[in-house]
């Protein structure tokens, strides 16, 4: 995270950059291997947490729950402010939208781990509606591609997990068969790096020349609007 000092004018004046829940971090060889520290595990603040965890299905912290809370961090985000300039100030600002107009509420306020992680896997395979704030209305294909993503691959999950999916939901194939060979870190190959990245791609508006600074992704457009 950052603030941003100002002078008496109002005008940008230093850069102060903070690191956050670096008390929560840990060394890297203290780690136990066969992660049986809850720490490596199930931590987190429920409503950007991913729904395996949240249920106790998945015993390890995979690099899809990662892609899965970053997507809640930019829905909630996206759904839940807007930007204006605050009276009395010059510069537009993230503000928090009246309580009448707060989507996904209900994530906020579950208390029962399951139930919320219920909750978020219903969202994804059923594509729910996604509801965003109008100043953040360019980033509904990502959202979008990434929420579709999502629920082919919760749906091509084997039926192995006690609690997983309602029997409507197993009508999608996996795409490997053998429960021995599906591939649990990437939903059966469904929730990969490259096609989350792409999805940037089908960005549009103020959006549509996003630099994407990966290798496969190099070329770049003519008149970038963000780094």
């Amino acid at each position: 995270m950052y603030r941003l000092a100002e002078d008496a004018e109002g005008n940008p004046k230093k850069v102060h950059g903070v690191l956050t829940d670096y008390d929560l971090s840990s060394w890297t060889n203290s780690l136990n291997p066969d992660y049986t520290k809850t720490s490596q595990q199930r931590t987190g603040t429920p409503p950007y947490m991913a729904q395996d965890l949240l249920q106790g299905t998945s015993p390890l912290h995979l690099y899809r729950h990662d892609i899965e809370s970053l997507f809640y961090v930019m829905l909630l985000v996206s759904a839940r402010h807007s930007i204006a300039i605050p009276e009395g100030q010059k510069r537009p600002r993230l503000l928090m939208r009246g309580s009448t107009e707060l989507p996904y509420e209900e994530w906020f306020n579950e208390r029962h781990y399951r139930l919320l992680g219920s909750h978020k896997l219903n969202f994804f395979v059923t594509m729910q509606p996604i509801e965003l704030s109008p100043d953040f209305e360019d980033f509904r294909p990502w959202f979008f591609g990434v929420q579709y993503w999502f629920s082919e691959g919760f749906k091509s999950r084997p039926f192995l997990h006690q609690g997983g999916l309602p029997k409507w939901a197993t009508r999608r194939r996996a795409k490997s068969a053998s429960t021995d060979q599906y591939d649990e870190e990437t939903l059966g190959g469904y929730i990969e790096y490259d096609e989350i990245l792409a999805t940037f791609s089908d960005l549009e508006g103020e959006l549509g020349n996003l630099v994407i600074r990966d290798p496969q992704y190099s070329t770049p457009p003519t008149s970038p609007t963000s780094a």
